[in-house]
C-alpha cells in the first residue's frame, strides 16, 4: 500500500497485495532474504563481513558492481526527498530500484564460484560479497523506515 503515491484512491487487493512480483513488500523482503543468503552460504556472518569491509577497499571492476553501488549511493537523497515530500512510496520505488539493479549484478557477477561436480566453493569474492552486504544494510534500513520487520528466510 506504501507504493501508491497517497493522492489517488487506492482499491485493495489481497492478491496484490501478497504478489510475490513487482513492488510488494513479499517481494522486496524475498530479495533481501536472498541477498542474505549469499553471505551465509559462504559462511560470512555480517559481523565478518564488517571486519573485512574495514580492511578492504572495495574495487568495482564491472560495470553492474558500479551500477549498484551508484544505486547504493543515493540512499540519502532517497530519504531526504521522502523527508521533504512525505511521500513514503518513494522509498518503495527505491528498494525496488535496488532489488531490480541487484538481481542485474547478481546474473553478470559471481560472488561464489563453486566446483561444478562436488558443490565445493572454490572461490569467495569477498568485494562483491561487500557490495551484497552494503545493499542487504540499505534494504534492512529502507523496511524500518517503512516500519515493516524483516525476515531471515522465507
Amino acid at each position: 500500500v506504501v507504493s501508491t503515491q497517497s493522492t489517488g484512491d487506492y482499491v485493495f487487493s489481497f492478491d496484490k497485495m501478497l504478489s510475490d512480483q513487482g513492488k510488494t513488500a513479499v517481494y522486496l523482503l524475498y530479495a533481501l532474504t536472498r541477498i542474505r543468503s549469499i553471505a551465509r552460504n559462504a559462511g560470512k556472518s555480517p559481523e565478518e563481513l564488517l571486519e573485512s569491509a574495514r580492511a578492504t577497499p572495495i574495487a568495482l571492476e564491472h560495470e553492474a558492481e558500479h551500477k549498484l553501488a551508484t544505486v547504493l549511493l543515493r540512499f540519502a537523497e532517497v530519504i531526504e526527498e521522502v523527508t521533504d515530500s512525505l511521500q513514503p512510496h518513494t522509498l518503495c520505488n527505491y528498494l525496488y530500484e535496488i532489488s531490480t539493479v541487484f538481481t542485474y549484478f547478481y546474473d553478470k557477477c559471481y560472488c561464489i564460484e563453486k566446483d561444478k561436480a562436488t558443490g565445493e566453493i572454490v572461490t569467495i569474492h569477498t568485494n562483491r560479497l561487500l557490495l551484497c552486504e552494503a545493499t542487504a544494510r540499505v534494504m534492512e534500513k529502507c523496511f524500518e523506515l517503512l516500519g515493516i520487520k524483516t525476515v531471515s528466510r522465507m
